[in-house]
Formats: C-alpha cells, structure tokens, sequence
C-alpha cells in the first residue's frame, strides 16, 4: 500500500513539474527555432491560426489610426482603407517567419522589417532574443512574457496551453 502511495505521490510530483515548465520549454524551442530559421520546429510551438487573426488586428488598427490622422477629411481615405487589407496580409506573411519573428521578439522596428531592412551587427547592443524577459502565470491556461528590447520598448507574448503542451498565440508589439 505504501509502495502505491509513493508511486502515485511522485507521479504527480513528475506531472506538476512537468506541466510547470511547459512554457519555458516551448519559449527554449522557439528561441532555438529562431536563432536556427527551423520554421518546421517554430510551426510546432505557434498556434498560426490565432497568432495570425491578433497580429493582423493589431496591424489593422495601426494603419487605420495612420490613415485617419493623415487623411482625415479625404475622401482617398476609404481607398486607402481598403487598400490596407492587402497590405496586412502580406506584411502578416513577412512576420510570421523565423526570421520576422525573430527580429520582431529582439524588439527590431516592425516597418523596417517590413522594408526588409537588415539591422547591422555593429547597431546590436548584445542582447540576445529572450535573453531579459520577466514572466507570469495569468491563469493555468495562459502564460504571459514580457521582454525588454533593445530600443528600451517591451514586447508582450502570451502563450497559451492545448493539453499538455504550450503554444504561442499572441505577440503584442508596442
């Protein structure tokens, strides 16, 4: 009876462990993902249809405020709204790589890496991608990081849990 006992207790222990270090794992693969442009290994810890919908209506409401400011009272600004649909999808298909997301995390400009400008590695501060980030649980189900760039701006990550295994689904640039 003791031997169940035991047995049960540090299976439990072993589960608890395990499931509390899942985000740390899932951000340690994503980190070795980027820093290797495995896109097949980032792919298993993003989930793209959600990461995808909140990256697009973050851009969305980055472009409208844009286009409202400078096109206040033109009638040019329905067009350029319209317009901006196009541009978000295939700005989306630039950030959702390795490579964007990478440079995206390391805090980096999103319209430089938009313009597919490269950052010289004599500008690089030495701080490596996720190398200063605090965290938190806000709930079982959901993770939240937060990481200091370069550019002393902070970029927010939240992932959140499918089963046992952590994914990334939002990624709030500043």
């Amino acid at each position: 009876m003791k031997k169940i006992l035991i047995s049960l207790l540090l299976f439990f222990v072993l589960v608890s462990t395990f499931l509390g270090l899942g985000p740390f794992l899932t951000l340690y693969s994503i980190k070795e993902s980027i820093e290797a442009k495995d896109s097949n290994k980032l792919s298993q810890n993003i989930y793209f249809p959600e990461l995808r919908s909140n990256l697009k209506n973050q851009i969305n409401l980055s472009l409208s405020d844009r286009i409202n400011k400078k096109l206040n009272d033109n009638p040019l600004r329905f067009l350029a709204e319209g317009l901006a649909d196009i541009v978000v999808d295939e700005t989306l298909d630039v950030f959702l790589t390795p490579d964007g997301l990478g440079r995206l995390i390391d805090g980096e400009d999103p319209s430089s890496i938009i313009r597919n400008n490269k950052k010289l590695d004599a500008e690089d501060d030495g701080i490596e991608i996720l190398e200063s980030i605090e965290f938190k649980y806000q709930s079982i189900n959901r993770f939240i990081v937060f990481i200091k760039t370069v550019n002393k701006k902070q970029i927010i990550l939240h992932l959140d849990r499918f089963g046992i295994r952590w994914k990334l689904v939002n990624v709030i640039l500043p």
